[in-house]
């Protein structure tokens, strides 16, 4: 009967009973039960990997599964991993679940400090570093992003470098203002352009928006040209308002006016959009007034009427 031995105890016995043959001692016995007692103890000498020095594995251990049976690894008393920077020690008994099955609240060290800094703590107490992509992304107070086909609360809509960004607000929203609980639901009622001018040759300018020149026709007479794609088309309110005398500096002497707005003409293609200003008083005099005020309210360029369109009779 053949006997496991370790390799230091094979090659003892094979040194004992394979001796030299100067003397004629070795007999069939001792090379038989020498060669079975290497074949049975091939399987422990070969998997034991005693020590990093005697018998270790060189090489990576590989177990190819042939049809359906084996090329499994059953380590019954489980792993260790001696080169590890953060546990050399300690035994794994526990299979790994992989990327997809492990639990997060099970990691360690999720309440220690503040781990997440990649993220924004929902209780507020860490600033925003950076920048925050939300490139057609709704932020609404469900939570979901569903795109145009949900367009609850505000979003973001990249333009180019020289416009910027536009903060868009969904169709259902409204702008509204905790303070005093006012609240518009689009800009349409805000002025798209004002100016405010002294008359003169030439005039003085004293307050603008959307307004890119005014040139003074004649006395009492000026051409006011806007930035180019504030409206969307001519069809824009204009209130003019003027003082009809050449000072500005009293409250006590007024003289009856009118304010007419004249001649719009320009399309933002191949000229601006314009309109005349005149001051006439009520003896059809013109006058370089010393204050004139125009306001304009109009649709922006693609924008929509709101609402059902008024009934007429």
């Amino acid at each position: 009967m053949p006997t496991m031995k370790s390799s230091g105890d094979l090659i003892a016995s094979i040194s004992a009973d394979l001796a030299d043959n100067n003397a004629g001692l070795i007999s069939a016995e001792d090379v038989r039960h020498n060669m079975e007692d290497v074949a049975f103890s091939i399987n422990r000498i070969v998997a034991s990997g005693d020590t990093d020095v005697e018998f270790p594995f060189f090489n990576d251990v590989r177990a190819k599964k042939i049809g359906s049976e084996g090329g499994l690894f059953v380590p019954e008393s489980g792993l260790r991993f001696p080169n590890s920077p953060v546990d050399s020690v300690s035994i794994q008994t526990d299979p790994w679940l992989g990327p997809g099955n492990i639990q997060h609240n099970d990691l360690a060290g999720l309440t220690a400090g503040d781990p997440h800094t990649q993220y924004l703590n929902i209780n507020g107490t860490r600033a925003m570093n950076g920048n925050l992509a939300l490139q057609s992304n709704w932020i609404n107070s469900s939570g979901e992003v569903n795109g145009s086909s949900n367009d609850n609360g505000i979003a973001f809509v990249y333009n180019s470098p020289e416009v910027g960004d536009d903060v868009l607000i969904g169709t259902s929203g409204n702008l509204k203002f905790n303070k005093d609980s006012s609240a518009t639901d689009s800009f349409h009622g805000v002025a798209k352009a004002w100016v405010s001018f002294s008359g003169g040759a030439p005039p003085s300018v004293n307050g603008y928006y959307n307004v890119s020149g005014i040139q003074r026709i004649a006395q009492g007479t000026y051409k006011i040209t806007f930035t180019s794609g504030t409206f969307d088309n001519n069809n824009y309110v204009a209130v003019g308002n003027s003082n009809g005398i050449g000072d500005k500096t009293t409250y006590s002497s007024m003289e009856p006016n009118t304010v007419g707005l004249l001649l719009r003409e320009g399309d933002d293609g191949t000229a601006l959009r314009s309109i005349h200003f005149r001051v006439e008083q009520d003896d059809g005099d013109l006058v370089d007034a010393a204050q004139n005020d125009l306001v304009v309210y109009a649709m922006n360029p693609g924008s929509e009427m709101i609402g059902p369109a008024p009934t007429v009779s």
